[in-house]
């Protein structure tokens, strides 16, 4: 807080302008100082921001391309266990195709976000240009997206353990075509959102890739089928 302090006493109009002209640009100084410190401190925000979230999104990156193994390698055991429901299906009174081996589980990952969160919270984002802010919000956004995806194969795979106890066939070790295709329904279900989840995959590792590499990502993202 700035303390204005008046002389006693003026002596004629020059000296009061005088007076106040000094204090008018005085005031203007601490101001322009005051502005330029504040100016300082959202530069310096913003800054470490860019910083944190570059090496967050490095690090998203690395995770991305780690899950892609373990993704097809889910996705062939779900076919394989479709083929063993269609095998069922078309010869229900095998023996062999009855014990068919089968491989129902599932998996979660969890991506970090803390540098996301942070700028959000301090409110960086407000000090970057808008092209900026915006290229960081799609790419978290297509992160919250694959992990948003994620629970929809986990609740079928419980779904589908769910009917096997029902029909007894842990148990019984066998079951009938109708009950066959009740569980190749929900097995087809995660192969679609696992189809999905490929894709969005590679969406995310684009938009990290090219963020990292200063460049534009792509529009479309194949599925693969």
């Amino acid at each position: 807080m700035l303390d204005i302090h008046l002389p006693h006493k003026l002596h004629g109009a020059g000296e009061f302008f005088l007076h106040l002209f000094t204090i008018t640009v005085g005031l203007l100084i601490a101001v322009q100082i005051e502005s330029f410190v504040e100016w300082r401190h959202h530069l310096h925000l913003s800054e470490e921001a860019r910083v944190a979230l570059r090496a967050e999104i490095a690090h998203n990156l690395e995770d991305y391309k780690q899950m892609q193994p373990g993704l097809k390698l889910w996705r062939a055991q779900i076919d394989a266990d479709l083929q063993a429901m269609q095998r069922i299906q078309e010869h229900p009174g095998d023996p062999k195709a009855q014990h068919a081996s089968m491989s129902i589980n599932s998996s979660s990952v969890t991506m970090t976000d803390t540098a996301w969160k942070t700028a959000q919270m301090t409110g960086a984002l407000a000090y970057m240009p808008y092209e900026e802010a915006e290229r960081y919000s799609d790419i978290y956004k297509m992160q919250d997206a694959l992990l948003a995806l994620q629970q929809k194969p986990m609740e079928e795979v419980a779904n589908a353990n769910g009917l096997i106890v029902k029909f007894h066939w842990d148990k019984s070790g066998k079951i009938t075509t109708e009950q066959a295709g009740q569980i190749a329904e929900i097995l087809g279900r995660m192969r679609f959102d696992l189809s999905i989840g490929d894709s969005l995959l590679e969406a995310c590792i684009d938009h990290n890739q090219s963020f990292l590499e200063n460049r534009k990502p792509r529009e479309v993202y194949s599925t693969t089928n």
